[in-house]
């Protein structure tokens, strides 16, 4: 594993290549390119978030920042770990033609991934800037609580990516798990709306703590300690089983192309 880890750094012109040729790719010939992404999430956050913000009895000025920023993480993660999941079997031409470690093809992803996120972030730019959410010291907390993210996203590409490939109908078990765990985070509703014995739905949950490492410091607020614990133990959790199954089986995964 230690050869995927520096694979990161020796072959960073082809993942980074590679990522914005799939930007390329996937937009070609749109007047506006990755700004649809931007655009339709923007218009969803608007409309759902004065919607709910009526039926939670909460002020728009306090919802629609909170859930601008909660979608954009979330897009971020739920993105990356759906196409994860596929990213060997779409790049079987180049596995089998060049021999690069695996962990350049996550990163491809991941770099994609990052660049969408960048593009939806001017919504919470927009947002934070029409309702009067300032940034201040304590937003600086934001930079590590992504690189924590984009860390665990890493080594969740890794897994879900070997997994997926032997096994392919864990993809679609996936994109279920996704769908479901989208409406047990706290990212168009608000935490303090949940009654106090179903706390362990958000204490429990594992998107709860990612988000809101990013979300608290936008908002002006220091994440709590227990948020950064989590995300530690995740990731020393996800490293663990990504170091395994890399190790036991990074040379069979072109076989099960």
């Amino acid at each position: 594993m230690t050869e995927e880890i520096t694979a990161i750094v020796r072959y960073v012109h082809m993942w980074s290549l590679l990522g914005w040729y799939d930007i390329k790719h996937r937009y070609n010939r749109s007047l506006i390119g990755p700004f649809w992404i931007t655009i339709s999430t923007g218009v969803m956050v608007a409309s759902i978030g004065m919607m709910f913000s009526k039926i939670f009895r909460t002020q728009a000025g306090e919802l629609l920042p909170h859930f601008a920023i909660g979608q954009v993480v979330w897009l971020l993660i739920s993105g990356q770990m759906t196409e994860a999941c596929a990213m060997f079997v779409q790049s079987q031409a180049l596995l089998k033609q060049v021999p690069v470690p695996l962990s350049v093809h996550a990163f491809r992803k991941l770099w994609y991934n990052f660049i969408l996120f960048l593009h939806n972030f001017l919504i919470v730019i927009l947002v934070s800037a029409l309702y009067g959410k300032r940034f201040s010291l304590q937003s600086l907390y934001f930079f590590p609580g992504l690189a924590l993210i984009l860390a665990l996203l890493f080594f969740l590409s890794m897994i879900l990516g070997i997994i997926c490939t032997r096994f392919r109908d864990i993809t679609q078990i996936v994109g279920v798990f996704l769908q479901l765990v989208y409406f047990f985070t706290p990212i168009f509703w608000m935490k303090k709306v949940l009654p106090e014995k179903y706390a362990w739905v958000t204490d429990l949950n594992p998107f709860y703590h990612m988000i809101e490492l990013v979300r608290c410091p936008l908002l002006g607020a220091s994440p709590d300690a227990e948020h950064w614990l989590y995300m530690m133990l995740y990731i020393m959790l996800a490293a663990a089983l990504a170091f395994y199954l890399t190790k036991a089986y990074r040379h069979r995964v072109v076989y099960w192309l």
